[in-house]
């Protein structure tokens, strides 16, 4: 019997709810049926779950969904100190006991985790909504718009990238001894990276840089001394730094010359 004609059944239905949390490679799946069960030869692990209503609406502030789950559900935890620097995607799929086809109901990505009491709530926006919104729009300035590393500014951050070992971690700072071989401030406005799994990395924007020390905006969740890191330099979107830092000054995105004088003004000299 297909999952259609039971969903529509009055009294045949026994449906089972199963979720797949994914981040990168790294995989989380649970169910909130009473009894762990196996989807497609995957394992889904009983949890505490319940979940709001699935809408079918235009407006996109009605389109997500909130899970209620137990505390100290792994993929919420992830969330405690610091959102993860990559993108935690979940997919609900629902079937019905005894019945081997599977539907998806409902595909988006965490956008926040909060707690309340002994459990927490687990915000889920579709992906697509990201689509509808606003972008950046490139502006007339002097300094450049483009992202450091990116495909616009093209500098490579593999020939820039220093490898080292933590040789301290405090809240949001990070000690590696080899960032005191760069003059203070080199890799303030970069990156630090480092691996929580195989093949899954976390990142942290460095906001400072004196001697061996760097200063993180989030605490680096995982990060353990003598742990390898990867840093990478900043930069202040400015040309001079751009051209001697980096030597790419051909790419700068910006517009340093142009006259800071509006010509729209009430000065009728210009």
């Amino acid at each position: 019997m297909t999952y259609d004609t039971v969903e529509r059944s009055a009294e045949g239905r026994r449906p089972v709810e199963v979720y797949t949390f994914a981040r990168d490679y790294q995989q989380w799946r649970y169910t909130s049926a009473d009894r762990d069960v196996v989807v497609d030869s995957q394992t889904y692990l009983a949890r505490s779950i319940s979940r709001g209503k699935i809408e079918s609406t235009s407006e996109l502030s009605r389109l997500g969904m909130t899970l209620t789950v137990q505390r100290d559900l792994e993929v919420a935890d992830m969330f405690r100190v610091s959102q993860p620097s990559a993108v935690v995607t979940c997919v609900l799929r629902q079937y019905h006991h005894g019945d081997g086809e599977v539907a998806t109901l409902w595909s988006g990505r965490i956008s926040s985790v909060t707690w309340q009491g002994a459990a927490a709530l687990i915000a889920l926006e579709p992906v697509y909504t990201a689509l509808r919104r606003v972008g950046l729009r490139r502006m007339y300035q002097k300094q450049c718009p483009h992202v450091l590393y990116g495909s616009a500014c093209r500098v490579g951050s593999a020939a820039f990238r220093l490898d080292a070992l933590s040789d301290a971690v405090s809240g949001l700072t990070v000690s590696v001894s080899e960032a005191s071989l760069e003059t203070d401030g080199w890799f303030a406005g970069g990156y630090l990276e480092y691996d929580v799994a195989l093949g899954i990395a976390e990142r942290r924007f460095i906001t400072g840089h004196v001697g061996a020390t760097i200063t993180l905006n989030a605490a680096p969740t995982g990060l353990a001394v003598g742990q390898p890191v990867r840093i990478f330099p900043g930069c202040d979107h400015s040309l001079t730094t751009c051209d001697g830092k980096f030597a790419n000054a051909l790419n700068y995105g910006g517009m340093p010359y142009f006259s800071a004088k509006n010509p729209f003004g009430g000065d009728p000299i210009f």
